[in-house]
């Protein structure tokens, strides 16, 4: 049966035991609170969940971690980020508590330690999203019906606003002619290809010749960061860009790794001056010149593949100037 009792000023400790099962606990801020939740766990273990709170209580995080990065992360696009936070969960302090055990109080401190350290809140976010889909999957597929997910009882981080950074005409010239006066033409295509299309880094170093329709204008992208194809309209411009790259590959077009254009990019930058300028810029630069063309939400969203109208308003970032001489 439950035991409630006191625990310092404002802190009631909720205690079951039922015999054949591990005694489980928990503290709450109220005692109505500890009552309600032993009420609750008692019922699941009188209606056939005890294996499941006994299960929970046996599976510590570092272990569900493990399993989670055995099954689950590898049907993801970003498996490699995802098991790199997973490691760093392993290492923590909170890894050897079992599933059961660990608290919204628990990750609050973290949470409060970590950005105290100067971690920015979308870092945290990703992390806590990772440990909360882990407690999904454990209750839904791995039979722990009776767990109850501690992120769901966190206050999360605030996530710092998305960038607007422009390219703006000027830059784009005298990247073009650095590009042009140092003979690299490829770094030139990708330039407009980026600004022209709103591809991604890794959409446009995924991209293989035969991935290009010339006679319907269409790139068609198999290899993107959500997962699905999409086909995206090529400019004339984007089409010059793409006449202009050496065709030193018979498979891919720029036969380039992505961080190499991030490199070659940063070069150029320095070299003409330019500073605070990412090549992920030209994304956000694309997407609001798309806009400013006429394009409305969902023919945007259909060429850029964003999945949400929110994320799609963060990459689009639009001149007053260019809003008032539409005004008139």
């Amino acid at each position: 049966m439950a035991t409630i009792r006191k625990r310092g000023p404002q802190q009631y400790q909720a205690r079951i035991r039922i015999t054949g099962y591990p005694a489980a606990s928990k503290t709450l801020p109220t005692r109505q609170e500890a009552l309600a939740w032993a009420t609750h766990h008692e019922l699941l273990i009188l209606r056939g969940h005890g294996d499941s709170s006994r299960e929970a209580a046996k599976l510590t995080l570092r272990d569900a971690l493990e399993r989670y990065g055995l099954e689950v992360s590898p049907t993801k696009k970003g498996c490699a980020q995802e098991v790199g936070r997973i490691r760093a969960w392993q290492k923590n302090p909170l890894a050897v508590l079992p599933l059961s055990r660990l608290r919204g109080a628990d990750l609050a401190s973290y949470r409060d330690r970590r950005l105290s350290s100067g971690i920015s809140g979308n870092t945290l976010r990703l992390e806590f999203a990772l440990l909360s889909h882990l407690y999904e999957v454990a209750r839904k597929d791995w039979g722990l019906e009776t767990l109850q997910n501690p992120v769901k009882a966190l206050r999360k981080p605030k996530v710092a606003r998305g960038r607007n950074r422009r390219l703006q005409e000027y830059e784009e010239v005298s990247l073009l002619r650095w590009c042009s006066d140092t003979g690299n033409s490829r770094l030139a295509s990708i330039i407009i290809l980026a600004v022209e299309t709103a591809m991604r880094r890794g959409e446009l170093v995924g991209l293989r010749w035969s991935d290009i329709n010339l006679t319907t204008r269409m790139a068609n992208l198999q290899d993107t960061k959500n997962g699905e194809a999409r086909a995206v309209p090529l400019s004339s411009r984007a089409l010059a860009g793409i006449h202009s790259l050496p065709k030193e590959s018979l498979y891919t077009m720029l036969g380039m790794h992505a961080d190499t254009v991030t490199w070659d990019f940063g070069k150029a930058c320095k070299a003409c001056g330019i500073t605070g300028l990412r090549f992920h810029d030209l994304r956000h630069e694309a997407t609001s010149r798309l806009f400013e063309k006429g394009f409305n939400m969902m023919e945007v969203s259909t060429i850029t593949g964003h999945k949400s109208l929110s994320m799609l308003k963060r990459y689009t970032h639009l001149r007053p100037s260019d809003l008032l001489a539409r005004l008139g």
